[in-house]
């Protein structure tokens, strides 16, 4: 493919940090931009020409993706440059870090989320999923470190470097054996080799959301222990403690739409957020 490229004088941007080590060697660093009336800062992630092949096939996946999806929910796309040395994408800049930061907080603190500031978190997650698998894009490595939260404290998916946009409705061979995304989120189908489709950002979305509720990874402490009930077929959805963080029943319901084993048994999200259920607890949320 061929990116569109923009014209951009490096002499416009103030560096201010560097947020860290991206792949392949590369960085992620914040940038203002002078010429910005509102002085907007900016991320961008670079990667170098001498970084392995495969890294390039990200880049032009990521790009592609994020330059044909445009929702509040999702991570900003500005656009793609080159240097002498390296490749670089720009995205918005989420000020308050990333979900799994937050969680890791809150559990440190022993401060447990209300309903409603979970079902706002879980409602930004589902809404930007549901519209990516309404363009036919599976994001296959959603987890709370690739979740990032802005200054209004919305959430906003990014980093889909191992995404796939799907040719068809049944999805192509190469897709849907390929075992790909973060072990502790990866949807068992996934995990196991076995065909998948947009149900596998749901098991994930699930994990995700029980952490909200507990401040804990329903299967982190005894993984084994779930991964050889899975395998004989006696599995059963984590359990949130409703009584003690003053949930409503329904918040259980929601988690057993999601972590399901099998996916002939996993909720679609077009089906969840026509729930009725579903629907009352985020009405009852607003």
């Amino acid at each position: 493919m061929s990116f569109k490229f923009l014209n951009i004088d490096l002499s416009q941007l103030e560096f201010e940090s560097c947020l860290g080590s991206g792949c392949y060697g590369g960085s992620v660093c914040l940038y203002r931009n002078r010429k910005d009336k509102r002085n907007r800062r900016i991320v961008v992630k670079s990667i170098p020409y001498n970084s392995p092949e495969y890294a390039y096939e990200t880049v032009t996946k990521e790009h592609t993706i994020l330059s044909q999806v445009n929702h509040p929910r999702i991570l900003r796309y500005f656009g793609f440059f080159q240097t002498n040395d390296s490749w670089n994408m720009i995205t918005e800049f989420a000020e308050r870090g990333n979900l799994a930061e937050f969680l890791h907080r809150r559990k440190q603190q022993g401060a447990f989320l209300t309903q409603r500031v979970v079902m706002a978190k879980y409602r930004d997650m589902a809404e930007a999923l549901q519209y990516l698998h309404q363009r036919k894009v599976i994001h296959r490595d959603l987890k709370p470190g690739n979740v990032l939260i802005d200054a209004d404290n919305r959430l906003k998916l990014a980093d889909f470097g191992i995404a796939k946009i799907c040719t068809n409705v049944s999805l192509d061979e190469e897709m849907n054996m390929t075992i790909v995304g973060t072990p502790l989120f990866m949807a068992p189908e996934v995990a196991s080799g076995k065909r998948y489709d947009y149900k596998s950002d749901v098991w994930p979305l699930g994990v995700i959301f029980y952490e909200l509720c507990m401040l804990e990874h329903p299967f982190v402490e005894r993984f084994i222990e779930c991964e050889e009930s899975m395998e004989r077929k006696k599995f059963s959805p984590p359990q949130i403690d409703c009584a003690r963080h003053g949930f409503s029943r329904d918040m259980q319901t929601l988690c057993e739409m999601m972590i399901q084993v099998e996916p002939k048994q996993r909720w679609t999200l077009e089906k969840i957020l026509k729930d009725e259920c579903v629907v009352g607890l985020m009405e009852r949320e607003m």
